[in-house]
């Protein structure tokens, strides 16, 4: 079975985006957690509160498009994933403002996925490590994952290797399309990382 990377939707302008991160997360020292499959309850702020971006559409989604690296999700997406994704996993409350400063009535969460798989094929993909921690993939012109690697019964999973980057099963992810669920897109491995380039 393959696995897509989990992106924001960005062909859509009609959308609604976040691009900035609310002062209760950035003042957070522990911020960082929330990238990388680790639980964050015992810190997470109450009240936490996402501007929705000014420049960007009004539509709400299920995924909300973001540029902060989080996958903020509606109830009806959450309900989903709770019933059908078989991984470890947390919701934490995400309340947004609209662009005239409303608070949007519908609940959304930050998913943090805990379950970390390390699965990348270092030989046959195409990386930059991270300059901060070279243990880390900053990016990645090509992404190869050795099959074998991931548990069978794996559905939903960041990787090890980079983990602000999740992968989601095929299966799971075309249930996602045509159940009409919005706001994220998932490509086939061979076209994520192009545009920066392979030799």
């Amino acid at each position: 079975m393959s696995f897509r990377p989990w992106l924001s939707d960005d062909e859509n302008d009609a959308y609604a985006w976040i691009t900035y991160a609310p002062s209760a997360l950035r003042k957070e020292p522990k911020e960082y957690e929330l990238h990388k499959g680790i639980t964050v309850q015992h810190w997470y702020p109450a009240n936490v509160t996402f501007p929705l971006a000014e420049d960007r559409g009004l539509e709400l989604t299920d995924s909300i498009p973001n540029t902060l690296g989080l996958i903020i999700v509606s109830e009806r997406l959450k309900r989903f994933l709770e019933a059908n994704a078989g991984a470890h996993m947390e919701f934490l409350p995400a309340r947004l403002l609209d662009q005239k400063d409303r608070l949007v009535p519908e609940p959304y969460f930050i998913l943090n996925l805990l379950e970390v798989v390390e699965c990348v094929d270092l030989e046959k993909s195409q990386y930059e490590r991270s300059a901060i921690i070279p243990s880390f993939i900053a990016w990645f012109s090509l992404l190869v994952v050795d099959p074998a690697r991931i548990p069978p019964e794996a559905k939903l999973f960041r990787l090890k290797e980079k983990p602000n980057l999740i992968l989601i099963r095929e299966d799971l992810a075309q249930v996602l399309v045509n159940e009409d669920y919005t706001g994220m897109m998932f490509l086939d491995l061979e076209e994520y990382g192009r545009e920066w380039g392979r030799t």
